[in-house]
Parts: C-alpha cells; sequence; structure tokens
C-alpha cells in the first residue's frame, strides 16, 4: 500500500507536508493482526498513535470484573493512542480487531515533533484529544478506569527502559580519585550486558574486575591513569570472548554519575560546555568527588565525540527540599560580613537512589507515587535517610556534606560543632580533624575494629561490648530518624530498606522496626530472615497486620542513572522540535492566587445554610470557575484568618489553599502539593455563617503550576503532568523551576503563583512568562 498517499487521504494527516509525511513514515511500522487479536491491551504503556489502515477494531473499557463499560468501533483512517501523547499515563482499553486489519504505530515523540510545526494538523489532533478528555472527565466509570490503568502497567516509571521504541546502549560511568566504574545496558534488556571496575588506578595494586552475562573475571593490571583506565574500559567493552560489543562507537549515550550540583542543577542535564562549567563551580563544595566526575565527563567526549553524554547528579532529587528543612540556622548575610560563600546549606545525597527505590516501591504498591508517603532508608558504609512526599524529597539525612545524618561506616554523622571547636582548640589541624570525622569515626571509631556491619555484628555476638555500643547507636539514631519523618510525613505509607546493610543484614532491619509498632510498623519476623533481595527484584517483610508497608529494594543507581539518561536526551529532542513561534513569542500570562476555598456541597451547606447557592463577584480566566461573594474565617491552633473567598464551582472534596505566610499566623503546616492532592495535608476549621466544619485534612499550599489547553500542550511539545521551569519575564527575568503542568480542555493558558512567591520577586499580575524547558516528563 502507499502509505503517503492513504495517509494525506485521511482527515487527522491531509495537511501535512511530504516531507513531514515521510519523516513520519520512516519512523513508523505497519502490523498485521488477525479477529480476536489485541492490537493494544489496557494497562500497555502509551508509546504510540496508532491509525488503521484496513479492517475493523473495537476499543473496550472493562471493569475490574470485565464487564464492558464503553465501546466504540473504529474503521480505516480512525486513529487511536492518541490519549498517550498528552498524559505519559498508560493505555486504559483494550483494542482488538474485529476482522483482518492492518495499522500504522507511529513512535509518539515521533509524532509529536512532526504536527509541533504544522498548525493545521495540530489544531485536528488537538480537537481530537479535547473530546476524549471531555468524555473521560463527564463519565466517573470512564474516568476510574483511566486512573486505575497504571495498575495494570509493568513498568508505569520506565526502570525497564520501555519508553525507548528502538534499542540503545548506554553507558553508564562512575568515575572517582582511584576508581572507575562502569556499566552497558541495552534498553531491550534490563539486565547490564557489562559491569565493570577498575580499581586503585595510579598504584601497583590496581585491577580490573569484569562481570557479564557469558563470565566474571579478574586482571591485576598496571592503570597508571585515568586515559589508561579508560582504554582498558573500552578493550573489555569491545573484547569478543566477553561479547557486549563489536564497536566502542555502537553506544548510543553516556551517563555520568555526578556528585554535587548545588543549587545550580535540579534535574540530569544534557552534557554542554555550560553545563561543564557548571559543574566546575560546585568543585568547592564536593572537592573530592566533583573533579573526578568531571574528569570522567571529559575523558568520555574524547572517545565518544558527538555520542548524547547527561551528567546525573546525586543531589538534584533532594533541590526542592522547602527551606525549613534544607537552611542551617546560621546568618544569611555571610558573604556580606565574613566574605564566604553563602552556599552553606543542606544538599543531601543518595538522590538518584532513593528516587528509584520510590518509584520502584511505588510500582510493587500498584500506586502512584504520587499518592504515597515513603521512608527510604540507604544504609551502607554512607548512610542517609530520606522522607519522599508524594514523589517528592522534603527532607534528608545528609547535609551541605556527607557528613552529616546518621552514624556510618567510617562517618560520625550527626555532632555537635562545639566538639569540633574543642578538637581543633586542643591543636589538632583542621585537615587532622577532617580525617577523623570522615575516615577515623562511625563505626570503625566506635568499635576499634571495623567499619564491615558484618563483622561488628559477628564481634557483638561473641560479646564485644564496643560493638554492641555500635550496633546500637546505629540503630537508635535511624529509629530517631524514621520517627521524626513520619511526622514530618504526616504518616508513612512505605518504609523501605536498600543498599548494603539494609538489603542483606536482617539483625538490623529487626532492631530498627522493634518498638515502632505504636506509629503502625510490624515486621514479620520469618519474613525479615528470609528476604534476599537482587537487583529488579523486591522483597516485603511487614507483618500481616502492618498498617504500613516494609520493604526492601536492591539499589540500582547504575540503572537509574541509564534512565535519566535515556529520558534527559528525549526531553532535548522535544524541546528542540518545539514550534520556533511558540518558542520564541508565546507568553504566559501569569496570575497571582491569594488565599481561597473550594468547598464540596455537603460543607457549603453546613457553612451556608441549606438551599443557598454560590453568588458569582467577579469571573476567573479559567473558563468554569468564578470567585464568590460567599467569605469563610480560616480558623487554626495559633491564629485566624477572616474574609477567605470561596471559589466556584463547588467539588467532591474540600480544599483550602494558602500561603506559607499565612501558615504560620494559622499555626498549621501545609504541604506544598498540586490540587487534589488532599491525602496527608493539615487540618483546620472553617467558619462560616451558618456553622462551621472541621477539616481533619485539606490544607496546602498550592504547588505552582501551568494551566493549558491540549492545543497550548502540544505546540510546546508537553504532557499533562510534566515539570518545567519558566523565566517570569521583566527588568530581570525571574527563573521558577518545579512547576507543574496541568492540561485540559477548560483552562486557559496561564501560570499560577501564590502571593509569597510573587511578592519575594516583584511580580504583578500583570506580568508574563515563557517555558524554559521540561525537567522531567509524566510517567504515571
Amino acid at each position: 500500500m502507499d502509505l503517503k498517499a492513504f495517509l494525506t487521504s485521511t482527515h487527522y494527516f491531509s495537511d501535512l507536508s511530504d516531507s513531514e509525511l515521510n519523516t513520519l513514515i520512516e519512523a513508523s511500522t505497519v502490523e498485521e493482526c488477525r479477529p480476536g487479536q489485541k492490537i493494544v491491551s489496557r494497562g500497555q504503556p502509551g508509546r504510540f498513535l496508532f491509525v488503521l489502515i484496513t479492517g475493523k477494531a473495537e476499543v473496550n473499557f472493562t471493569d475490574t470484573l470485565g464487564a464492558k463499560l464503553f465501546s466504540a468501533t473504529l474503521k480505516s483512517g480512525d486513529v487511536f493512542g492518541e490519549m498517550s501523547i498528552m498524559t505519559g499515563e498508560p493505555e486504559a482499553a483494550d483494542v482488538v480487531a474485529v476482522e483482518p486489519s492492518q495499522y500504522i504505530a507511529a513512535p509518539r515523540d515521533m509524532f509529536s515533533q512532526v504536527i509541533v510545526g504544522n498548525p493545521a494538523a495540530l489544531h485536528k489532533i488537538a480537537a481530537l484529544i479535547t473530546k476524549r478528555m471531555t468524555q473521560k472527565e463527564q463519565n466517573e466509570a470512564l474516568l476510574a478506569q483511566y486512573k486505575s490503568s497504571r495498575q495494570d502497567n509493568p513498568d508505569p516509571y520506565d526502570l525497564n527502559f520501555s519508553s525507548a521504541l528502538k534499542p540503545a546502549k548506554i553507558l553508564v560511568i562512575n568515575c572517582g580519585s582511584s576508581s572507575l566504574k562502569y556499566s552497558l545496558f541495552d534498553t531491550s534488556n534490563p539486565t547490564p550486558l557489562i559491569e565493570g571496575l577498575i580499581e586503585k588506578i595510579g598504584t601497583n595494586a590496581s585491577y580490573h574486575k569484569v562481570k557479564s552475562q557469558k563470565s566474571e573475571i579478574k586482571n591485576e593490571t598496571a592503570v597508571p591513569d585515568f586515559p589508561k583506565a579508560f582504554l582498558e574500559m573500552e578493550t573489555a567493552l569491545t573484547d569478543s570472548t566477553i561479547g557486549a560489543i563489536a564497536a566502542f562507537d555502537e553506544i548510543d549515550a553516556v551517563g555520568h554519575r555526578v556528585v554535587h550540583g548545588g543549587d545550580k542543577f535540579k534535574n540530569s542535564a544534557v552534557i554542554t560546555d555550560e553545563v561543564i562549567e557548571g559543574i566546575r563551580q560546585c568543585i568547592p563544595l564536593a572537592p573530592l568527588h566533583n573533579p573526578y566526575n568531571l574528569a570522567g565527563v571529559e575523558e568520555m567526549r574524547k572517545h565518544l565525540p558527538g555520542k548524547g553524554a547527561v551528567a546525573v547528579f546525586d543531589t538534584a532529587f533532594h533541590q526542592n527540599m522547602p527551606e525549613s528543612a534544607y537552611l542551617y540556622a546560621i546568618s544569611r548575610d555571610l558573604g556580606q560580613i565574613y566574605h564566604v560563600s553563602e552556599n552553606i546549606r543542606r544538599y543531601g545525597f543518595h538522590g538518584t537512589n532513593h528516587n528509584y527505590v520510590s518509584l520502584t516501591a511505588a510500582t510493587y504498591l500498584k500506586r502512584s507515587v504520587r499518592e504515597l508517603r515513603i521512608i527510604s532508608c540507604h544504609l551502607g558504609n554512607g548512610a542517609s535517610i530520606c522522607a519522599i512526599d508524594h514523589g517528592t524529597s522534603v527532607d534528608t539525612s545528609m547535609g551541605m556534606t556527607p557528613l552529616e545524618g546518621l552514624a556510618m561506616g567510617t562517618r560520625c554523622g550527626d555532632i555537635d560543632p562545639g566538639a569540633l571547636i574543642y578538637l581543633l582548640n586542643s591543636g589538632l589541624s583542621v585537615k587532622e580533624v577532617d580525617n577523623l570525622l570522615n575516615k577515623e569515626s562511625g563505626l570503625k571509631g566506635l568499635t576499634g575494629l571495623s567499619n564491615d556491619m558484618r563483622e561488628i555484628l559477628d564481634a557483638a555476638d561473641s560479646g564485644n561490648d564496643r560493638a554492641k555500643t555500635a550496633v546500637s547507636l546505629f540503630c537508635y539514631r535511624l529509629k530517631k530518624y524514621i520517627a521524626a519523618y513520619a511526622a514530618v510525613l504526616g504518616g508513612i505509607d512505605a518504609l523501605v530498606f536498600t543498599a548494603g546493610i539494609g538489603e542483606n543484614s536482617a539483625a538490623i532491619r529487626g532492631r530498627v522496626c522493634h518498638g515502632l509498632e505504636n506509629i503502625g510498623l510490624v515486621i514479620s519476623k520469618e519474613a525479615n530472615e528470609k528476604a534476599k533481595v537482587k537487583r529488579g527484584h523486591i522483597e516485603e517483610i511487614s507483618a500481616a497486620g502492618s498498617q504500613i508497608k516494609i520493604l526492601v529494594v536492591a539499589a540500582d543507581e547504575e540503572r537509574m542513572i541509564a534512565r535519566e539518561t535515556l529520558h534527559a536526551l528525549n526531553i532535548a529532542k522535544v524541546r528542540e522540535a518545539a514550534a520556533p513561534e511558540v518558542k520564541a513569542k508565546r507568553q504566559i500570562p501569569v496570575y497571582i492566587t491569594g488565599h481561597h476555598v473550594h468547598l464540596c456541597e455537603k460543607d457549603f451547606a453546613t457553612l451556608f445554610g441549606e438551599g443557598k447557592t454560590l453568588t458569582k463577584k467577579h469571573q476567573l480566566r479559567q473558563q468554569l470557575s468564578f470567585v464568590a461573594e460567599e467569605t469563610l474565617t480560616l480558623s487554626g491552633p495559633l491564629g485566624k484568618i477572616e474574609n477567605v473567598r470561596v471559589v466556584a464551582p463547588l467539588k467532591t472534596e474540600t480544599q483550602v489553599e494558602i500561603s506559607r505566610t499565612e501558615e504560620f499566623k494559622l499555626g498549621i503546616d501545609a504541604p506544598v502539593r498540586v490540587s487534589g492532592d488532599l491525602e496527608g495535608s493539615a487540618s483546620i476549621t472553617l467558619e462560616g455563617p451558618a456553622g462551621s466544619v472541621k477539616l481533619e485534612s485539606g490544607v496546602i499550599c498550592a504547588r505552582r503550576h501551568i494551566h493549558m489547553t491540549p492545543a497550548d500542550a502540544l505546540s510546546y511539545g508537553i504532557r499533562d503532568h510534566d515539570i518545567v521551569s519558566v523565566a517570569v519575564l521583566g527588568r530581570k527575568d525571574v527563573v521558577f523551576s518545579d512547576v507543574f503542568v496541568r492540561v485540559n480542555p477548560n483552562y486557559t493558558l496561564e501560570l499560577h503563583l501564590d502571593t509569597d512567591e510573587a511578592n519575594s520577586a516583584a511580580i504583578s499580575d500583570a506580568a508574563t512568562a515563557r517555558i524554559l524547558e521540561i525537567q522531567s516528563r509524566a510517567f504515571i
């Protein structure tokens, strides 16, 4: 069949140019199916836009018992899978061939890139998506099916690279001061093709360990410097007896672990000269790591010039912590008073693995990570704990350096700064104190024996009192952090143990959980002792009656770096393809959102009286919303805020949105959340003219966000729930990162900032903004 002629004859593709059609056809495949065969399965990752060429197919939405909720018949020229372009969610329905059929499968991202530059085609696809989204919103059963479809998706967060439309080989590099660790992934296989470690570079004791799917070897070899180490790696990767790759240039992309991104990098970044300079500027924050991470970046540029490369930062996952979590209580005018760096703040580390285990736990629990409160315990020679609220790190134990927090193998963890002053005044040099705290403290310092928890547990079992004390201190500090983070999160859905000690020591897991039954943590002694995890697997060790799931997840930072590399490069392609006129000219109006209340029908009746209705004061830009004449009083433990407007329409749940300043006045701690994400949020009392309502939860500080229509989203190359950065335009552009995108046919294009953010940056409602980049893609 002449595909170009066929597509030109269809409604949605008739406006594409010859070159656009050629691009689309070249990237697509043509498939055949027999009657009764599924073309699309519910829960399948939405990676393609499909066009039926010949035959007929049926779209079936069914409930969990298999009863049909909704169906539609597809004929030649009809498209399906279009919602995946907009939402990133898995397919919500089965599409089954009714008779022998042919169809085109066009890669979602490629299709988006083609239509972005064609206004007529974009308009038609946007109209179709608008129709589908409207149908979904108006049918509660259908909406529930879309929301539950992720439960049938085996890889909702792309941890097994299911977003890769064709196999890609990704090399992951972790370059240390005297070591080179590497892994080669093929996205068609979740298991690494090869893993290698070159240790003790520059010494007479250097060696090279290589593990592949075929063999495992260790060679003692002279590796005098890093250029030689990279040549050794290249030789191993292309060794025919190992069987990874035939030639080094088969590698499609490189992902680099970079320890410290400071506050410059909130996400993984495609490596450019500008990014390299940013990493270099962070060297003072991590002088033992960043120079060597950077050396690895520059060395790989020589070996694979022109190939995509991405920096993945240990600190990036923690960059959205609130000020109350990342600030130290020292002068904020250090630069002016003492002429030193003002970068003294908490950054946190192990972020790549904390993020990985949270996504793995969400996949196991078959829930969106944006619905969960997770505490992740990364317990190895370096140890940290992280409080993850609805997918965002809100606190972590490590600080400006990896020295703060838990007791570790050789690091002291939390210590009174006065003790350091005492040591310095006692005659120790700065270098000696540094060495003491980082290399001679922690488990090693407490026991005088070892930094290896296995040896310490054996010594404790043999009666060694110092070993017993070290184990008790390690577990006590971890238990204290868990309880503190449970309070920060307002409850826990899952506690995760990961890394060497977390994965392998049942004794430590049992000791830590013992005594935490009062907060809902009940461990199964039998499951805990039997738990053995390996990469890609998860063990549940909570008892049947535990309110909180206790999970053991194998750390896999290399896989996460490969995933981040794949995503960052794909996002860069989308950004480059976005319509030039959109990127350069289109500006987004800014709306400053003050405090307001959305009420459900029941609470409205209680507060204002039965039979009352909302009275419009003035219309908002969002089509279905208006500010009402009706007002309420918010009453918190420490104060009240009067004359707070109600905003229409009425919702299914009551929600209060306030600013950080108002939090303080009321005496409550409201999380920063997307509208509608209310589980575990703050409590408050609403006082109205006819009565009062006590909300156990429902108060949030609204996360900054952009409203846009499907047409807007397509033109920007953006999906619903993407995270972007924006510049608010003025005499001096103000950049906001971590801006949540919400797409709905009823929306009007608008950036929403709360009053605190706007006031601190001197932004008014007359301001406009432009999107700078997609920071992360929606995969829920």
